[in-house]
């Protein structure tokens, strides 16, 4: 199996027309909602992620319609303009950025970077370098770092091996796994060191990046709705990736509502976030604001 030639790692949106006819209504659960991503593998062999751009309108009556624009933090430079234009089409975009106690719109960033090292070693391109957020219609919908770390400060569930502080003191749940994560992001300490290391390697041979991309997009493609579902995934990365998702998902559900309120409202919203926090983001805003997919494209 080889990888999408140019390298084609992520397409462009879902198509509407592959998909069978579109059912109208709310999802009853999580695992109802519809995937926003899918492997797809055509007769020469070659391989390629498929991202959705899904339409969510009201259940009752006239109202805007809701766009849920996935997104993977890698891909292709022709992906990321296709998706920059149809951002620049709505109104209001809600988009996905942790804050570091400031309110610029994200770009490229100073310092070490895992996601734009390893798009590069990979021939594609890393969202923050692509996508133009300085546009006066987007509007950050995340939480910042610091909320972040209080979420996991307040959390009292601990699992029991957890190494204690310097007072004593086990760290709360989750708190040691997003440290982790924080620092194999930005390259620091341990993690950061190994993640390194593991790019390094792959930028010395052709045929294993190529074999990672495969890897990339048979995973991703197999993704379950609810991520901490994931198999073999350990109780923290679980705790995690529950507090990553659903937490901020809640911030972007506040920002729609209120949005929606405005008299008038804005003809339509795009809300442009990762395509693991879609599937639990739809449910909550189909459930929460009386809305249903009615389209994919």
């Amino acid at each position: 199996m080889k990888p999408a030639c140019a390298p084609r790692l992520w397409t462009a949106p879902l198509a509407a027309a592959a998909f069978t006819a579109f059912a109208a209504d709310q999802p009853g659960s999580l695992e109802e909602v519809r995937p926003y991503l899918r492997t797809v593998r055509d007769t020469n062999g070659t391989v390629a992620l498929e991202v959705a751009l899904r339409r969510l309108e009201p259940v009752r009556g006239r109202g805007p319609h809701l766009w849920l624009a996935a997104v993977t933090h890698i891909g292709t430079s022709n992906y990321y303009a296709q998706l920059q234009q149809f951002l620049d089409a709505h109104p209001l975009v809600l988009y996905e950025a942790v804050r570091h106690n400031t309110d610029e719109p994200p770009g490229p960033r100073e310092g070490y970077s895992l996601q734009a090292d390893l798009a590069r070693v990979l021939g594609l391109t890393f969202q923050l370098d692509a996508i133009r957020y300085d546009r006066p219609h987007f509007k950050n919908s995340d939480l910042s770092f610091d909320d972040l770390a209080r979420l996991f400060a307040g959390h009292t569930n601990r699992p029991p091996a957890a190494a204690p502080d310097a007072s004593g003191a086990a760290p709360p749940a989750g708190a040691v796994e997003f440290g982790a994560l924080a620092q194999t992001l930005s390259g620091e300490g341990l993690f950061g060191g190994l993640a390194r290391l593991g790019v390094s390697v792959l930028a010395a041979s052709p045929r294993l990046q190529a074999a990672t991309k495969v890897a990339m997009i048979e995973m991703l493609g197999q993704l379950p709705n609810d991520l901490t579902q994931i198999e073999g995934l350990p109780p923290g990365l679980q705790r995690l990736m529950r507090v990553l998702i659903e937490e901020r998902n809640e911030a972007v559900v506040r920002d729609a509502r209120a949005a929606l309120a405005r008299r008038p409202p804005p003809a339509a919203v795009a809300v442009f976030y990762g395509a693991g926090h879609m599937a639990d983001l739809e449910y909550r805003l189909c459930r929460g604001l009386g809305y249903q997919p009615a389209e994919d494209r």
